[in-house]
């Protein structure tokens, strides 16, 4: 996908977030929405890293089969899955959108730069806002 076809999709959303929202919600979300999909990708955090941590051992003691092989490779779905969930959540503060754009960087959408100026930009308006 392209930039511009990116920050289209992002723009999108973003409309189709706030439709229909009292000014409220779309300042102070329900932390509850957050949570649930932040315990859901923890959950598939340690999942992941057990059978990581298997696989590891497999492929050091030459017991690695096709099959566990394939397990690993798919296992990779439900964690993208979560992580992907907890983007998508509304941020009900600013430490959820530093995790956001930390994610986004970490997936190579945003480079390092860029991060470090929209965290620049939101520490500058939320001290501004709340002035």
């Amino acid at each position: 996908m392209t930039n511009a076809m990116n920050r289209h999709a992002l723009s999108d959303s973003a409309h189709a977030a706030g439709a229909g929202q009292t000014a409220d919600q779309l300042h102070c979300p329900d932390r509850s929405t957050w949570d649930a999909a932040d315990t859901k990708l923890q959950a598939e955090l340690a999942r992941d890293q057990v059978i990581d941590a298997r696989y590891k051992a497999a492929k050091a003691d030459g017991t690695l089969t096709p099959e566990f092989e394939r397990e690993w490779s798919d296992s990779t779905l439900p964690l993208s899955d979560a992580e992907w969930a907890l983007f998508e959540t509304d941020a009900p503060d600013l430490a959820a959108i530093d995790w956001k754009l930390q994610f986004l960087a970490d997936h190579h959408l945003l480079e390092d730069q860029h991060v470090s100026q929209l965290r620049a930009d939101v520490a500058r308006l939320s001290s501004v806002e709340g002035r």
